[in-house]
């Protein structure tokens, strides 16, 4: 390596000798506000979609299965348009467009007045909720050290468990409340992305990603402010490793991840992905709705769901202290198992009309949700800095669209003239596509504790 890629290369092993975390709880409170409104708003929709919101706009089954996927189209095209702004143009940059993005779209949706404001609206929030995921996923990998990466996001995503425990008590308290309630539904959401945009102008720019842009002054800069952060509470920092090189980024960030090495593994997690939201947004969007015509009120289906949903929260907090203790791989086939679990026990808790199967299963699949929390970390370790997010968001955005199509798919499977056999034969599909998602997970690399240039490059 020449004296610049050795200074570089040294910028950023500084960060993994770093044996505590290297940044304040501020910041992850910031990153976590984040996820919390995107699984909070992942959820709004499935919880509109059985209050007067249908009536007052006027929306068919079909308009209602284009709102949904309408959220995913946006999550994909939003996802690789500002993950490779976030490449080209920082981390911090990435991260602020979306929450203008989320922030508009929810606006519209809560003043939506017909089908077409409701789905453009779904549209542009899922845009800036899929750039989210993918931008936040890699700036939390970037500045944390390898031995605790895992960790780190896991304890990042707590939030996001959060919003996804609270939105059925929120959407259980508005929507009775009032024939708008669902209007407050997404206006809450909308609040809270507004309440976003000036604390990300706090945060500094992921340092690997000035790496590779060459910034050496920069890094410097913010790669000494987590050293001092860890020195100021265990006073005398470890010895920094080798040096590993990683290459610059020389051309567009897509053209970087079609090649041999890359172009496998961005096969292998689009896959995985792809069967998981299929899944995913499976249940997420349309189990309320099959509850309700398998015979289940409104009050009983979503009481009973939001009770399960505490699993989100035992989930997240189970998961961190083993999440780099075990390989991520693993990790995620382990909660994908366990989702599989899940959405067979909706099937049985149709089948008998069940609220104890039903809460049982709710809470395994919101705990499933939280534990497969490395799936998100083991997409970022798989691609190099210089085309990390991109490479998430292809994965991750590409993947979405099985949860896209699933509405259709439902739409053809599941009839409410027989809610019964037809939902019971809904939900085991679902567990079938997350067996499939489990199998392809499983032919993945290792990451585990190696460092980002050990995996990448």
């Amino acid at each position: 390596m020449s004296d610049r890629e050795l200074k570089l290369g040294e910028l950023r092993a500084r960060i993994d000798r770093l044996p505590i975390r290297p940044y304040p709880v501020s910041w992850m409170v910031i990153i976590g506000l984040g996820y919390f409104f995107a699984f909070y708003d992942i959820l709004t929709l499935s919880f509109a979609i059985i209050s007067p919101m249908v009536q007052q706009l006027r929306l068919s089954r079909l308009d209602l299965s284009e709102a949904v996927s309408a959220s995913l189209f946006g999550y994909i095209i939003g996802a690789y348009f500002v993950a490779t702004i976030s490449d080209y143009w920082g981390r911090r940059l990435g991260l602020i467009t979306n929450a203008i993005l989320i922030a508009i779209g929810s606006l519209g949706s809560a003043f939506a007045t017909n089908a077409v404001i409701l789905i453009v609206s779904r549209l542009i929030t899922g845009m800036g909720i899929g750039a989210e995921i993918a931008i936040i996923n890699t700036y939390i990998s970037e500045i944390t050290p390898a031995h605790i990466r895992g960790k780190m996001v896991q304890l990042t995503y707590l939030a996001g468990a959060i919003g996804f425990a609270v939105t059925p008590f929120i959407a259980f308290a508005l929507i009775p409340m009032s024939p708008i309630g669902w209007r407050w539904l997404f206006g809450l959401g909308a609040l809270i992305a507004i309440t976003i945009v000036p604390l990300r102008f706090l945060m500094p720019e992921s340092p690997r990603w000035l790496t590779i842009k060459g910034k050496i002054d920069e890094a410097e800069s913010v790669v000494k402010r987590l050293e001092d952060f860890v020195a100021r509470r265990i006073g005398s920092l470890p010895q920094v490793p080798v040096p590993l090189p990683e290459k610059i980024l020389t051309k567009f960030p897509t053209a970087e991840l079609f090649n041999r090495k890359y172009g496998l593994r961005l096969l292998m997690a689009t896959s995985f992905w792809f069967f998981d939201y299929m899944l995913a947004y499976g249940v997420i969007g349309f189990a309320p709705y099959i509850f309700v015509a398998a015979g289940f009120t409104f009050t009983t289906a979503t009481w009973y769901i939001a009770l399960g949903s505490v699993g989100y929260i035992v989930g997240a907090l189970s998961m961190a202290p083993i999440a780099d203790r075990w390989e991520r791989k693993y990790l995620v086939a382990s909660a994908f198992s366990i989702a599989t679990l899940a959405v067979f026990l909706y099937a049985v808790a149709v089948a008998l009309r069940s609220p104890i199967v039903l809460t049982i299963g709710a809470f395994l699949g919101a705990f499933a949700t939280a534990f497969a929390v490395p799936a998100y970390t083991y997409t970022a370790e798989l691609f190099p800095t210089r085309a990390r997010a991109t490479g998430f968001a292809i994965a991750d955005g590409v993947g979405h669209l099985g949860g896209a199509i699933v509405p259709f798919v439902i739409y053809l499977v599941f009839n409410p003239l027989k809610p019964i056999s037809t939902g019971v034969w809904t939900f085991i599909l679902l567990g079938i596509f997350e067996i499939i998602a489990t199998s392809i997970v499983l032919t993945g690399p290792r990451t585990t504790k190696l460092r980002l240039e050990q995996v990448s490059d």
